[in-house]
């Protein structure tokens, strides 16, 4: 397997736009760089692939895109694409560059602060430092892993697990199943699902939940009123905190809706 490697020479600062079917994506900012580079290291099997990647600077553009996945191939066998047939793109760039991706199976990992993202897959695992914008995140069924976003979140899967750290803005989150996890929320915050877990350590705004099954934990912050409206319809509502049957009016106030067919409900104190 030989590497190749492509540079390109920077005069300011620019987009990134990558199109992968199988294999994987890592990519990395870094301060004070004077030029972009694009690694390609083929499996395998995949030797011909590389020759077939357009990867090219066009204005603010920074372009790597591999041939659209799919045939017959990939239905009679898609395991192959799991390690024999793919490449492993490893891209740097300057810190805040601005991201559009979409791979097939290949996972996705993005080491220090990115500008805006759109990130999109059907089954490659997605791991992301830093956001310095708004992201969007969709995928078919795959694991979502962000430390943290600077501007609004939103994710949108089919099934699959989504943890987030900390969200500056609001976050907005749609899944068939899965579990959603928040250290820190920021914003306000609008969920739906069909099944699924979701846990928000703490929360500064708004919270909607809804989902046909599964549990709900919510962290609520020490000194902020709440208003509530939890319902389960098969489950307990359990509160660490003291609770009144009577409307707040304090300054400052957040509300709370929590909704799911079975499972339990839990407001407790954040850390």
């Amino acid at each position: 397997m030989t590497t190749t490697q492509r540079r390109f020479p920077l005069t300011g600062p620019i987009n990134l736009s990558v199109r992968l079917g199988h294999g994987s994506l890592t990519v990395r900012t870094a301060p004070d760089l004077t030029e972009a580079t694009v690694e390609l290291t083929p499996a395998a099997s995949s030797d011909d692939l590389v020759d077939r990647i357009t990867v090219e600077m066009a204005g603010p553009t920074l372009t790597v895109h591999a041939p659209r996945p799919g045939g017959l191939a990939d239905l009679i066998a898609p395991w192959r694409s799991r390690g024999d047939s793919g490449v492993a793109i490893v891209v740097t760039v300057p810190i805040g560059t601005a991201l559009k991706i979409a791979t097939f199976t290949a996972s996705v990992t993005v080491e220090g602060r990115s500008g805006g993202a759109d990130v999109a897959t059907g089954s490659g695992r997605i791991r992301i430092e830093e956001v310095d914008g708004d992201l969007l995140l969709r995928y078919g069924s795959a694991e979502s892993s962000v430390d943290r976003v600077t501007g609004s979140a939103t994710v949108r899967s089919g099934t699959g697990n989504a943890r987030f750290g900390e969200i500056l803005g609001d976050l907005q989150s749609g899944c068939g199943s899965g579990r959603l996890e928040v250290g820190a929320a920021r914003g306000d915050v609008r969920s739906r699902a069909g099944s699924g877990e979701a846990l928000l350590n703490a929360v500064y705004g708004d919270v909607d939940l809804a989902s046909g099954s599964g549990p709900m934990s919510i962290g609520l912050p020490a000194g902020v009123p709440v208003r509530l409206d939890v319902n389960t319809g098969s489950g307990k509502v359990r509160s660490d905190l003291p609770i009144e049957d009577q409307p707040t009016t304090r300054k400052g106030a957040i509300t709370v809706r929590a909704r799911t067919g079975s499972g339990d409900v839990r407001l407790f104190r954040a850390a």
